[in-house]
């Protein structure tokens, strides 16, 4: 524990004296009053937080504080901070931007340190490589996005995570995988159109085609087992009720001497009612499961598709005259 408490202090001290002095003594051109204020307010709270080992919000601080005042030494802040968050390839991206940016004005002691913590994360990261069937796809680690997938690869942290590939008009496809320190792979994913049944918003049908209508489906089954099961229910318990009486005349009659009958009929009763209430409890369960599963099923919505009109049969009128002996006419259809 003393360890982690001194390597904290030690990052904490070279964060407090090292990059707050240079945000508030920068000089960049860019850089506005206001901006650098709120800049050195949340840098200084983030120093608080990470202080504290809340790193999750310090990271957030030093975010921010590099948005409203730009400077290359926040990288290391940022560098310091995803390291103690186990985000190894989030924390070498900083300290190479640190180093990058930094050049000749990083202190020779500072980039040695940092140097050090780069060759410790470099067995820590895995670099993917992808292959994917739509140019346009952009790829998440853990839900957060990293953008199109690059020619030099995408470093992940080891351990497990969760990698999605989306593209617009193509389904999302997530894969969970378990990634070594130092391990190269090639991912593949091949992302499917998005169904066409699932028609934008005001987008009109085709014409000629049947419209996609989505209607809540029939609860019909899971009624119809609701009722079956409480009648079952019922049906028990009052064969339950029957063969609790037929067992007290049959301890009765096991009472009473000299009356072999009346034992034989009472235990025959209690047999078969208790057979009964038995029958008629597992219908009760076995109908109680299948109305849970109708219930599921039967749950939500569902593509609709009316039938097609049919088409207006336009008929043609013809007429034709006739003559007879003794009488004139028209016959047709009209």
């Amino acid at each position: 524990m003393k360890p982690v408490l001194l390597r904290l202090a030690r990052v904490a001290a070279l964060l407090a004296f090292g990059m707050l002095f240079d945000i508030g003594s920068s000089t960049e051109a860019h850089a506005q009053t206001h901006g650098m204020d709120e800049g050195r307010t949340r840098f200084g709270r983030g120093i608080d937080l990470f202080k504290e080992g809340n790193f999750h919000a310090a990271l957030a601080e030093f975010r921010a504080a590099y948005v409203a005042a730009p400077s290359f030494r926040i990288h290391y802040n940022l560098g310091q901070t995803l390291y103690q968050l186990q985000d190894y390839a989030g924390a070498m991206r900083s300290f190479e931007q640190y180093i990058s940016e930094g050049a000749d004005k990083v202190e020779p002691d500072r980039k040695r340190d940092v140097e050090t913590d780069l060759a410790k994360l470099r067995t820590r990261v895995a670099r993917l490589t992808f292959v994917v069937n739509v140019a346009s796809a952009e790829v998440s680690v853990d839900d957060e996005p990293r953008g199109k997938p690059l020619a030099q690869g995408l470093l992940v942290s080891a351990g497990r995570r969760r990698i999605s590939v989306t593209a617009s008009g193509y389904q999302t496809e997530a894969r969970v995988l378990d990634f070594a320190g130092a391990q190269q792979m090639e991912l593949s994913f091949e992302l499917k159109p998005v169904s066409s049944l699932s028609l934008r918003p005001n987008e009109p049908a085709a014409a000629g085609a049947a419209s996609v209508v989505m209607v809540t489906k029939s609860r019909t089954p899971f009624y119809v087992g609701l009722a079956a099961t409480l009648a079952l229910g019922g049906g028990t318990a009052a064969m339950a009720i029957v063969a609790s009486r037929d067992h007290a005349d049959y301890e009765k009659a096991l009472g009473t001497p000299n009356d072999p009958v009346g034992f034989s009929d009472a235990r025959r009763a209690t047999r078969t009612t208790a057979l009964a209430a038995d029958v008629l409890g597992g219908a009760t369960v076995l109908a109680a499961g299948l109305t849970i599963a109708a219930y599921v099923l039967t749950s939500g919505v569902e593509a609709e598709r009316p039938a097609p009109r049919e088409a207006k049969v336009t008929s043609k009128t013809s007429w034709r005259p006739v003559a007879g002996p003794t009488s004139v006419g028209v016959v047709g259809t009209f």
